[in-house]
């Protein structure tokens, strides 16, 4: 079964590289949703805790992508199994993943290579997994990495297995790589032997536009703002996209309004400009009157369900995302301050300039 895991990279999120698909055991997917709170752990009848409880402990800890948990769990599991346990192993790799520890992922998916011989579909997983966080290190710009990916993911198919996601992640790398023929033929290859159409239309758009492997590409978002308009990605393309991810109840954001409200007037003018406010965890009520009180008169959208917050991979507030003519995300940043005010308008203007002098690019 294939789990869908976005993946950012790069000078903050990266989200030229699209969805990487992360394909997990079936042990991940053993709770449903309402189960994923913590159960106490079943012992023994000296007390001590089993195998099977901790690593069900371990998966709803990650599950809840509380990574550290998950791993001190994982580890614990594997113990009991004199550290040859390959779900234990996959399951680390994965919380390894959670945390950034991209090298720590490397290790244990070789683990699981090792303690999972005989088994060409469990290593099919190992070898996705362990190409991912190879690319990742990579950050496009490191051509050894890139080959590391590259090799791993051809260990991989070598296998012979269904496991097809190893296409789209090798096309990905060869992309990144500038070989743009090969990487489509894997990408054409994935959708075609693909049965299910999920992340079709996004492997599309990598085979009519490489450079999506290589730049930093904004996530599809769509809004429906307080006066009922509705925008997404699509629509903007061609303007200088600002968002603005913020709360009526973060002493920061609130503090920066003023600038936010001078910015607007500044260029309210100008067609190729939009800004548009995203609130996270507000009151609806509370949202609403402080957005009027406070003359907010630029696009605003409180963002109920997170989603926009989620494809962003937004964590502070208030965080500000530039995003340029082409959809290409040009500057973030995280606080307020002085310094980052005018670091924010030089980028609006800069990129502004460059749209004006190039017009939008497909």
């Amino acid at each position: 079964m294939e789990t869908v895991r976005f993946r950012f990279r790069g000078q903050g999120p990266r989200w030229g590289r699209g969805l990487v698909v992360a394909v997990g055991l079936g042990f991940l997917i053993a709770l449903a949703p309402g189960e994923w709170t913590s159960l106490p752990a079943a012992r023994s009848q000296t007390g001590e805790v089993s195998y099977e409880s901790e690593v069900q402990k371990a998966t709803q800890f990650l599950r809840r992508r509380r990574y550290e948990e998950a791993l001190k769990s994982f580890k614990r599991a594997n113990e009991m199994r004199e550290k040859k346990s390959v779900e234990c192993w996959f399951g680390m790799a994965q919380s390894y993943y959670g945390l950034g520890a991209h090298k720590n992922v490397i290790e244990s998916c070789e683990k699981m290579i090792e303690f999972a011989a005989g088994d060409k579909q469990l290593q099919a997983q190992a070898y996705n997994l362990k190409g991912i966080a190879l690319q990742t290190l990579a950050e496009v710009k490191d051509q050894k990495k890139l080959q590391e990916a590259e090799a791993t993911f051809r260990q991989g198919l070598a296998l012979g297995t269904d496991l097809l996601i190893l296409h789209y992640n090798l096309g990905i790398t060869l992309l990144e790589e500038g070989r743009d023929p090969e990487g489509i033929v894997e990408l054409k290859k994935y959708i075609e032997l693909k049965p299910d159409p999920a992340n079709v239309e996004q492997t599309m758009k990598m085979i009519d536009n490489p450079r999506r492997a290589r730049e930093a590409f904004a996530p599809d978002f769509s809004v429906t703002t307080s006066e009922g308009e509705y925008l997404t990605l699509d629509d903007l393309h061609g303007k200088v996209v600002l968002l603005d991810f913020w709360g009526t109840w973060c002493p920061p954001c609130v503090s920066s309004v003023p600038s936010l409200r001078d910015l607007h007037k500044k260029y309210a003018k100008d067609k190729s400009f939009v800004m548009i406010s995203v609130s996270v965890n507000d009151e609806e009520e509370k949202w609403r009157a402080f957005t009027a009180k406070n003359q907010m008169d630029w696009p605003q959208y409180l963002d109920r369900e997170h989603t926009v917050e989620r494809a962003f991979n937004v964590h502070a507030f208030p965080t500000y995302i530039l995003i340029d003519h082409e959809g290409i995300v040009r500057f973030r940043g995280t606080g307020a301050s002085f310094e980052k005010e005018m670091s924010l308008e030089d980028a609006i203007r800069k990129y502004m300039k460059i749209a004006a002098k190039t017009g939008p690019s497909e």
